[in-house]
């Protein structure tokens, strides 16, 4: 029986090595479920029924239909599920591809065990995670020509700006509270004030307005 208060995460991965790897990674740390297993896409559409998990973590290259596919069809029956892709791949064309579809986060198999656990907690707390090179990207593809939210009166300290820059380049919540020498809890509520300033939900729409979208 799930614990009240735990994720629930559902594995879509095709590589069996990797599948287990992200089972024992989630069944050994406190407050994460590993929920549902699927080897494919297809297996992933028929047996994600009600109760749906919290936390999809979907491979992109998945034989059969893609992982960018079946985000697309399961986001309009899991209500109240994030996506987050796992992918080696970190084209811009997958990545926005991803987006489109429904992901809420975008993280790299090259991420270590702290980073992914740190990016489904994040997920499921609203967060939009993404691994550095991939929240680069996206930067890149936001930043007009010559503005930032740096030239706009937008309310925040300094100390919330530097967070929002460190946010904006991909930093999980506990790499920011490392760079800045303060506690993660502290980065917490730096980024509930930003979020609430701007107005936004979430850390792709934080990044959006930081370049001024």
């Amino acid at each position: 029986m799930t614990t009240p208060g735990t994720i629930r995460i559902s594995i879509v991965e095709d590589d069996p090595t990797i599948r287990e790897t992200l089972r024992s990674l989630f069944l050994f740390e406190e407050g994460l479920e590993p929920f549902t297993v699927h080897s494919n896409a297809e297996d992933a559409l028929l047996r994600l029924t009600d109760p749906f998990p919290d936390v999809v973590l979907m491979d992109v290259n998945l034989p059969g239909q893609s992982g960018i596919d079946c985000v697309r069809q399961l986001r309009e029956r899991c209500t109240g599920t994030q996506f987050l892709m796992y992918t080696v791949h970190d084209d811009d064309h997958r990545v926005f591809e991803a987006l489109k579809a429904g992901a809420n986060g975008y993280i790299l198999k090259s991420s270590t065990p702290d980073q992914i656990i740190e990016a489904v907690r994040e997920l499921h707390a609203g967060g939009a995670p993404m691994s550095a090179h991939v929240a680069r990207r996206v930067v890149h593809h936001l930043r007009p020509v010559s503005q930032s939210m740096h030239t706009q009166d937008d309310g925040l300290s300094e100390r919330e700006h530097k967070v929002l820059e460190l946010l904006a380049q991909g930093l999980l919540y506990k790499e920011i509270g490392e760079r800045m020498g303060i506690s993660t809890g502290t980065v917490k509520q730096h980024i509930h004030r930003i979020y609430e300033k701007l107005h936004v939900q979430n850390r792709t729409e934080a990044v959006n307005r930081y370049f001024g979208r």
